[in-house]
């Protein structure tokens, strides 16, 4: 497969899959945590979701998740979140040919097992309106098109390998990152007035003797200091930036999403 970066926005419809755990407290709030393995996911050959050139997100439990696509006179271009279960972990010629590849081979569950890629798109500002975010997160009921409130609790996340190798030998586009580097994930909570909360999580970090940390595991980002929200979503940061935003090639892998909400029709 063959892919180029998109400046595509949001669409709507989604497929749901229900798989909720005991009730958390007394209001009939429920902890809920994405398992992708119990949501009903056609992937292609290469284990990348069949939905890839399709304006459409996808859900599970409830949670949507943005995603825009469509085949152009340059191929397809795609932004948002996009399911994958590519086991390979091999350093690759072309990135872009194998952008779905993260550095664990693999979601929470093991190896080969499904996980979620965001490519967050670099020309959004401040300005851009919740509905146009790229990487956006929501949580509704597709038949009757409620949108709830939920309190974000944490998910894991880790670095595609693509945004890795770039950021540890660096390309012809992006620098080698040093000790002094680092790339962050924002995750932005949206309140019912429209004001946000942000939290971050550093994907790459100033590291010891001259090196740069970077994330090669699952590791836990917590949202919890989010509060109760109507959206999540998530921007980049880079050290590496110009004239043109940032250079680090802005992907992200997550998994297991934690929220507490209510049953959607109770």
């Amino acid at each position: 497969m063959k892919f180029t970066h998109s400046l595509k926005l949001l669409a709507a419809g989604a497929l749901m899959s229900v798989a909720l755990t005991a009730c958390h407290d007394d209001d009939d709030e429920l902890n809920i945590t994405l398992n992708l393995a119990q949501t009903q996911i056609s992937y292609d050959s290469d284990g990348v979701w069949e939905g890839l050139d399709k304006n459409s997100p996808f859900a599970s439990q409830y949670m949507v998740f943005s995603h825009t696509g469509e085949i152009g006179d340059w191929g397809l271009v795609w932004n948002g979140f996009t399911p994958a279960r590519i086991a390979s972990t091999e350093v690759q010629e072309n990135w872009l040919d194998h952008q779905f590849q993260i550095m664990t081979g693999g979601g929470m569950a093991g190896k080969g097992t499904p996980y979620i890629v965001g490519y967050w798109n670099t020309q959004e500002t401040a300005d851009t309106p919740l509905a146009e975010r790229s990487c956006r997160i929501f949580y509704s009921d597709s038949e009757t098109g409620t949108h709830y409130k939920f309190h974000p609790q944490s998910v894991y996340v880790t670095n595609t390998a693509y945004a890795y190798y770039t950021m540890l030998d660096g390309s012809a586009w992006s620098k080698k990152f040093g000790a002094d580097d680092y790339f962050t994930l924002v995750a932005h909570g949206v309140k019912e007035d429209g004001s946000e909360v942000t939290t971050e999580y550093r994907l790459a970090r100033p590291g010891a003797d001259g090196a740069c940390e970077i994330a090669d595991s699952w590791e836990l980002f917590s949202l919890s200091g989010l509060g109760e929200v109507t959206d999540l979503y998530f921007t980049m940061e880079s050290s590496d930036s110009g004239q043109w935003g940032m250079n680090t090639p802005s992907y992200f892998a997550l998994d297991c999403l934690s929220i507490r909400a209510v049953l959607p029709g109770k």
